[in-house]
């Protein structure tokens, strides 16, 4: 790490110290450069534990088991070049039920443009329901970036409310769009993945890792937020 940004870096740890959200930083391999307090009181880690040059799966966690999952958060974020943002869903602060947190991603720069690993921001996730979201009944890690450009867009939005349960009229009343729109994407959907009906589609996505992904119109209704 070059010396100007190593201050560049101490003077962003500084704020850290003292903000009351989880701040943090990593390097390209994803290992731990540095994490506040306020990330160690979330994660419920032990005193005097230090993250600094470990993987997320060598915390004593619950997003332990989540390492791919956040690693390819991180990959991502390197190679766009720009925010990428998650909700991570875990019994954080040692409470016995799950709570949803947002998670901002961001790449860390050096003083010549190249970035070097990344930077990590967590902030409650208020006034907002997911209770729709049926299938969330164990920690988990979503993102609001499509998984890859195998569907587009709007595909994987049809995608996200097929495996939620929505019909395709209640698809159709939440985003706006004609019945025959979302039946003709439904169908674009089917014939990508190979699959004819919703229950292959779900067991498409479950083994393929592409179950996580959640739109931001999903929370573009009276009963939430947007972000």
């Amino acid at each position: 790490m070059s010396g100007s940004h190593d201050y560049q870096l101490q003077a962003m740890i500084k704020f850290w110290e003292v903000s009351s959200e989880p701040w943090g930083a990593k390097d390209r391999n994803s290992k731990f450069i540095y994490a506040n307090k306020r990330y160690h009181e979330l994660l419920s880690l032990p005193h005097g534990f230090n993250v600094e040059g470990r993987y997320d799966g060598e915390l004593p966690a619950s997003t332990a088991e989540f390492q791919n999952e956040f690693q390819a958060h991180d990959r991502k974020v390197e190679k766009l070049l720009d925010r990428v943002t998650s909700i991570e869903i875990h019994p954080f602060e040692q409470n016995h039920y799950l709570q949803p947190w947002y998670f901002d991603k961001y790449p860390l720069m050096d003083s010549h443009g190249v970035c070097i690993g990344t930077i990590f921001h967590g902030r409650p996730v208020e006034m907002i329901t997911l209770t729709r979201l049926d299938k969330i009944k164990i920690p988990s890690s979503l993102v609001f970036t499509p998984p890859s450009d195998f569907f587009l867009k709007r595909e994987w939005e049809i995608v996200f409310y097929l495996l939620q349960g929505f019909s395709a009229k209640d698809i159709s009343a939440h985003l706006h769009i004609s019945h025959r729109t979302v039946t003709n994407h439904i169908q674009n959907v089917y014939q990508k993945a190979n699959v004819s009906s919703r229950r292959g589609l779900i067991e498409f996505c479950y083994e393929n890792n592409i179950s996580n992904y959640i739109p931001d119109s999903f929370f573009k209704t009276p009963e939430s937020l947007s972000i």
